[in-house]
């Protein structure tokens, strides 16, 4: 009889382990349950697009500017990453000795020039050789002088006004002279100065010279591109036909991950390249900074709109039209019927109705049946 209730209280006892263990284990696995990121599936507009890859360059590309001159740098304005605008100077060579052949030339043209106009104003010679001619016509006129003395007085007075025109005409071709000298030395002086040819940066390379360098002619002295960017889309061969101007499209820059800039199209080019791809220049609503030379991406251009369709976010497709539902705390695989598919949504036509959660991250961490737990993007 006593050992009835010892049995009883062992058996509830017993019991009330077991309980508590199934509970724990079942907080465990609770606990254990993977979580899955979805989002639900909504209404929107559903846009056909062409997509393509695209690279941003610098319109020109790079250029490597070079010296016309051979001399001594004093400056170099060429610190990596600089702006300059067109015709700031960014290499002066040392001019010093140029300075004083310009300096030279022009004090000889002016040492000159007075020099002539001495000889053409008042000159002495031809006004003492004028009077003696006079005062023998007058002599002559009397009587009193021969004829011979005037025609010898009146060719010595020609031969005066021979060599002032002579010295007149010198004096013109003087200042031609001086005018081609002065234009070749200061083109020889402009060509001791690097400027830049456009609106541009300097290139991470950073300076090809230095100050204090001693450069060639034809030395290049800093690597430069433009402000100016051309965005360059490669369409497909069998999506290119769609592709109009005036279109309105989307980027997306690897450098920036997500991020998106608005374009237009703005320009086709007729041939395809070897690749049978052919050629779609955008205009990029975005600042020139943003659009680093040489960075890649890729972009969508809208060809047709659709609105309030069912949408989910491209990113969770796999091979091709097939999604990961969670429904009811489990896993399921849905086959879909897709429409438009553009850079980030796809357009389901059938197999998924509004307010579904579709996982839309690490989609191969899951399998269908399993039990999730769910974070809700937006």
């Amino acid at each position: 009889m006593s050992t009835s209730p010892r049995r009883g209280r062992r058996l509830l006892l017993l019991a009330l382990v077991v309980t508590l263990a199934a509970g724990g284990v079942l907080v465990f696995l609770q606990g254990a349950r993977a979580t899955a990121r979805v989002k639900a599936a909504n209404r929107d507009t559903a846009i056909d697009a062409v997509t393509g890859s695209v690279v941003v360059d610098a319109e020109g590309g790079f250029k490597e500017l070079k010296s016309e001159s051979a001399g001594k740098v004093v400056t170099a304005n060429l610190r990596p990453g600089t702006h300059f605008r067109k015709g700031d100077v960014l290499v002066q060579l040392d001019t010093t000795e140029l300075d004083r052949q310009i300096s030279e030339t022009r004090r000889k043209y002016e040492a000159d020039k007075a020099r002539a106009r001495l000889l053409l104003e008042n000159n002495p010679e031809r006004k003492v050789a004028e009077e003696r001619l006079a005062t023998a016509r007058r002599l002559f006129e009397l009587g009193n002088a021969p004829e011979e003395e005037v025609k010898g007085l009146q060719r010595a007075l020609d031969e005066i006004d021979r060599r002032l025109r002579l010295t007149e005409f010198d004096d013109r071709k003087g200042d031609a002279d001086f005018k081609v000298a002065m234009e070749a030395l200061e083109l020889q002086r402009e060509r001791m100065r690097v400027t830049a040819p456009f609106d541009g940066t300097i290139h991470n390379t950073g300076a090809l010279t230095w100050e204090g360098a001693l450069i060639n002619a034809g030395q290049p002295v800093a690597l430069v591109f433009s402000r100016k960017r051309i965005v360059i889309a490669k369409i497909s061969e069998e999506s290119f036909g769609r592709v109009k101007l005036g279109q309105g499209a989307r980027i997306r820059l690897l450098t920036y991950g997500t991020q998106n800039f608005d374009a237009t199209v703005s320009e086709l080019l007729p041939a395809a390249d070897d690749a049978q791809r052919f050629t779609v220049y955008l205009d990029v609503k975005a600042d020139p900074e943003l659009l680093r030379p040489l960075s890649t991406g890729e972009v969508t251009i809208t060809v047709d709109t659709v609105p309030d369709q069912i949408m989910v976010l491209r990113r969770s497709l796999f091979d091709g039209n097939k999604v990961l539902v969670v429904r009811d705390g489990r896993v399921e695989r849905r086959t879909l019927e897709v429409g438009y598919v553009s850079l980030n949504n796809a357009q389901v036509k059938r197999g998924l109705a509004v307010g579904e959660l579709v996982i839309v991250d690490q989609l191969e961490e899951f399998r269908e049946g399993q039990r999730v737990k769910v974070e809700v993007t937006f």
